[in-house]
């Protein structure tokens, strides 16, 4: 059973410990392979600035994922996935697709007919994800001198 609970900075191992699982997506996200609490502390500090829901993901009673998402994004007052993170360990066996629908349904819930995302243009599995979710490219953009497509999708009710 998949099930999300508030990520506070007291879980911050957890999050490390998932976010090193996958070094390639650290490399791009953040110039490194490995992150460290002060990492996470700025992600914190800036999810908050933003107003973004933390959330971690567990299936039954292990922490295998990271989702953070803001319902309505200052720029275009829509909602956006910020992050979504699987364990390395847990990738390949349909559980990312378990965790999106989850988190699909948890934002329909909240009264929103869309949902966009920023993807590492680079990121071709990601990209693959998205686009088997039912996302479309609706721009190209940089954010932090990366290229990343931006991608949107209408949730119908």
């Amino acid at each position: 059973m998949i099930s999300f609970e508030e990520n506070t900075i007291h879980k911050w191992k957890i999050e490390v410990d998932i976010m090193n699982s996958n070094p390639s997506y650290n490399r791009m996200s953040k110039n490194k392979a490995t992150v460290q609490f002060q990492d996470i502390q700025d992600e914190y500090e800036e999810s908050h600035r933003l107003k973004t829901v933390r959330l971690m993901v567990k299936q039954n009673e292990k922490y295998i994922g990271l989702v953070d998402y803001c319902l309505e994004n200052p720029s275009d007052k829509l909602p956006w996935i910020s992050l979504f993170v699987i364990h390395a360990d847990k990738q390949g066996a349909g559980i990312s697709t378990k965790v999106y629908r989850q988190l699909e349904q948890l934002i329909k819930q909240q009264g929103k007919d869309n949902l966009r995302l920023a993807v590492h243009k680079e990121n071709e599995k990601a990209v693959v994800f998205w686009t088997k979710m039912g996302f479309t490219k609706f721009k190209e953009v940089t954010l932090a001198g990366k290229l990343h497509d931006c991608l949107e999708k209408e949730l119908i009710r």
